[in-house]
């Protein structure tokens, strides 16, 4: 459950798909070393938060490593990364992980409530989400826009609690 939002949180910070596999790993098992560590307390914030922080020293472990061990024109673009990372994202991961958390919850949501849901009520909510006009997706599913209104409504109270949810157990 975890994994995509780590993942989704070290591509986001400009890190290439293979590297960010390797980070992505090595978060986890750092995660599954220090998970008897973690005490939520709600002064300090949630358990994803605490996955940032994982992520973040993660990365920064990767690339001071990854220093050590290339030469040449390599390491001084791995470098210059590091330093765009460190001054550009690192500061902001907080930021970044809370909106990468609300797109990750909302596509496990949504993965978990679509298939209770009738065909044309995903197709308006597809297309509502694409801001798709009432009125277009009306003539388009060859329905009324009532109709389209009262989906819409049906599947975004679903998703409300659906995402209610998770952010209790996953939070």
């Amino acid at each position: 459950i975890y994994r995509g939002f780590i993942l989704s949180l070290i591509l986001r910070m400009g890190i290439n798909q293979d590297d960010a596999e390797d980070i992505s790993q090595a978060v986890l098992t750092k995660v599954w070393q220090k998970i008897e560590d973690f005490e939520y307390n709600q002064n300090k914030g949630k358990f994803h938060n605490w996955l940032a922080a994982m992520t973040r020293n993660t990365v920064k472990d990767f690339f001071r490593t990854k220093k050590n061990f290339i030469t040449g024109r390599d390491s001084v673009e791995y470098q210059e990364q590091y330093v765009s990372i460190e001054e550009q994202v690192l500061p902001d991961i907080e930021n970044l992980a809370r909106e990468e958390w609300v797109l990750h919850i909302t596509n496990l949501a949504w993965d978990n409530i679509k298939d209770d849901i009738y065909e044309t009520k995903r197709e308006v909510f597809k297309r509502v989400s694409k801001e798709i006009p009432t009125r277009e997706i009306a003539k388009e599913l060859g329905i009324s826009e009532a109709s389209v209104r009262v989906y819409k409504a049906e599947v975004f109270e679903k998703m409300r609690s659906e995402i209610t949810r998770l952010n209790r157990e996953l939070g």
